[in-house]
């Protein structure tokens, strides 16, 4: 690990621009969720859920994460989901405004000055995707409010706001909810590719069909970092003994989707946009939430998940940097509003980019 360590102390310059980038963004829901995912994890790490005890206050606050809370929010519909209040435009996600609720949950444990102001806003985001929000013909809460559908990207973000609160309210219905919603999810998504089992985009329920039938890598990735933060919150809680079957099958298709995709590093050692029925052009993005995730699994099961998956991180991690320009923007990107095209500038990919130096960092340091 020494030359690890050394190879990280001198990439480490990375980290501020790519933050700061991050932050300079016009963020959606989705995006403030995952920026503020990203912050916990590089700046609270004492609170992230690969934490040893994220669940409880250590007497610090953890500032960073909660600036990003309050602005999730403050911009939280009446029906109760963060993030999403953006004027007369309309924000028809059911799960996207979910991905800031961990961070609004640390804020219940962590500021006794505004407990209640925080358990509010969680409570409404909670209650509206357990009451409110669509379900498919499964049970599996739809990505969408407006429509019945399973897309890739709201295993991430949902579902571990889901096992948190119920990790933080000690209610063991709530941890396997999460984990049901996972399960659910992949059992509509999975399709088999040539270079094994990988999740397609989106699933219509109401049409029975794909409205987007191709293997996404970065869609990949959501799905993978979700399903690992819920396993991880699962292992901090007084039920992970009696969980532990539903844990084991969330670290086995964490692998799935990490053995189909580091199969697939193109001639650059990042990954195609869409391993399959889509564009193939190089991804920054997808790369960095992929590495971050072989990083945490390294670092929770290394029975499973050996040097191996380390060693293509780092090959990942190397091109990721390769691609960083002097403001700090990873490059090349999907463009975060069409998955099919390449962008400028992705929020969540500056995001990415933090939760796999995180991510590499605390492997580093085990």
């Amino acid at each position: 690990m020494e030359q690890e360590s050394q190879i990280y102390q001198q990439n480490e310059h990375f980290i501020e621009p790519m933050r700061e980038v991050m932050l300079g963004s016009i963020r959606t829901s989705w995006e403030q969720g995952t920026a503020a995912g990203a912050v916990t994890e590089l700046d609270d790490s004492e609170y992230s859920v690969f934490s040893q005890n994220p669940f409880q206050s250590n007497g610090t606050l953890p500032a960073a994460t909660l600036r990003l809370a309050l602005s999730a929010v403050v911009r939280q519909t009446s029906d109760g989901r963060l993030s999403q209040d953006i004027g007369d435009a309309t924000d028809d996600a059911a799960l996207d405004g979910a991905s800031a609720g961990p961070a609004v949950l640390l804020g219940t444990y962590t500021e006794p000055s505004r407990t209640d102001y925080w358990w509010n806003a969680a409570a409404n985001q909670i209650n509206y995707l357990l009451y409110t929000a669509p379900r498919t013909s499964t049970g599996a809460i739809s990505h969408r409010s407006d429509a019945k559908a399973y897309w890739s990207d709201g295993v991430y973000m949902g579902f571990p706001f889901i096992a948190m609160y119920g990790a933080v309210s000690q209610n063991q219905t709530l941890l396997q909810i999460a984990y049901d919603q996972c399960r659910l999810y992949r059992n509509a998504l999975l399709v088999n590719t040539p270079n094994g089992n990988l999740w397609a985009h989106i699933f219509n329920d109401d049409t029975g069909q794909f409205d987007d039938a191709g293997t996404w890598a970065t869609g990949n990735a959501w799905a993978a970092l979700g399903m690992i933060r819920v396993q991880a919150i699962i292992s901090k809680t007084n039920f992970a003994s009696s969980m532990a079957s539903q844990m084991n099958d969330l670290s086995v298709w964490v692998k799935e989707i990490l053995d189909g995709s580091f199969r697939q590093l193109t001639s650059n050692n990042l990954l195609p946009d869409y391993f399959t029925n889509g564009p193939n052009n190089n991804d920054s993005s997808s790369a960095a939430a992929l590495a971050s995730v072989a990083y945490r699994a390294a670092a929770m099961n290394p029975s499973m998940f050996g040097t191996n998956y380390t060693d293509i991180a780092g090959l990942l991690r190397d091109a990721v940097f390769s691609g960083i320009d002097d403001l700090g923007v990873l490059s090349p990107v999907v463009d975060p509003l069409n998955a099919a095209a390449i962008g400028t500038l992705s929020t969540e990919a500056q995001a990415f980019g933090l939760m796999m130096m995180a991510a590499w960092r605390d492997w580093i340091g085990q």
